[in-house]
């Protein structure tokens, strides 16, 4: 499930917080984000360089969680409001 907002692209890391993995996409393979997951817009800071200095940050999705039932009774009731 993507939140809104949400953007994947082939160079875009997703960052699983439950299972501490990142996802990539390699040069033979394209990102594959796990079956169930729960996707949102998020940010991770810059490290190094003027970035860090300034405190900036980068967009990243984040996989905050796996569909369960809670998460599957909220998609129906937004598939019953469209």
């Amino acid at each position: 499930m993507l939140a809104s907002g949400v953007i994947l692209t082939r160079g875009t890391p997703v960052y699983d917080i439950p299972n501490n993995t990142i996802y990539k996409a390699t040069p033979g393979t394209p990102l594959t984000i796990p079956s169930g997951a729960v996707v949102v817009a998020g940010a991770r800071a810059v490290q190094t360089g003027p970035g860090k200095d300034l405190g900036l940050s980068v967009y990243t999705p984040i996989i905050v969680k796996y569909r369960d039932e809670k998460t599957d009774l909220s998609t129906t009731l937004e598939d019953l409001l469209r």
